[in-house]
């Protein structure tokens, strides 16, 4: 893929779950803001070389000759992972579905259970074994496991970057296609 070559990892220590961040709670402009922020970066564009190495072909960008379109899968999953967040919350949002059928023709899938399986999906394909230590608490009276130790991540700035500096810059057309290399 494309962004193989810029995945570093570093450690990186989550958040205690008793400390909040920008992304919890009840929904705000801000908590709105902080969560688009993550995945507003756009479709990317890779040239015809980077497109021949990918294992399943993609579209050419018509106005961008030499160029292809591709997105990070991760910005779908952060989308599909607001979603489910924005359907706790649909006094604010209302319901979380697709406006329009997938495929000519069919109904509308449910939006959410898309997204519970892109997100399902993504945690097996990625799965995370840092292992959890249990620690006894005396405020609780019992041992509990402690979610905030080091983990192993993919360096997130530099995928960031890599999106940003490959963001396709024309407006895509998806009812447009030019013959394609498969």
């Amino acid at each position: 893929a494309p962004a193989h070559s810029i995945v570093s990892y570093e450690p990186h220590v989550f958040p205690s779950s008793a400390l909040f961040t920008q992304y919890h709670g009840p929904p705000t402009d801000a908590t709105d803001k902080a969560w688009e922020s993550l995945y507003n970066i756009g479709v990317s564009r890779i040239t015809k070389k980077e497109a021949m190495l990918l294992t399943n072909w993609t579209e050419e960008i018509p106005d961008d000759p030499g160029h292809y379109i591709v997105s990070l899968d991760i910005f779908h999953q952060l989308h599909c992972l607001n979603i489910i967040r924005k359907a706790l919350w649909p006094q604010r949002y209302g319901p979380q579905v697709f406006e329009q059928p997938l495929i000519a023709g069919q109904p509308a899938p449910d939006h959410l259970d898309h997204c519970v399986n892109t997100v399902r999906e993504s945690l097996i394909c990625n799965a995370d074994v840092t292992p959890n230590v249990w620690q006894w608490s005396d405020i609780r009276g019992g041992n509990f496991p402690r979610t905030d130790v080091v983990h192993k991540c993919k360096n997130w700035d530099a995928i960031f970057d890599w999106a940003k500096t490959h963001e396709m810059k024309t407006v895509w057309n998806s009812s447009v296609h030019l013959e394609h290399m498969h």
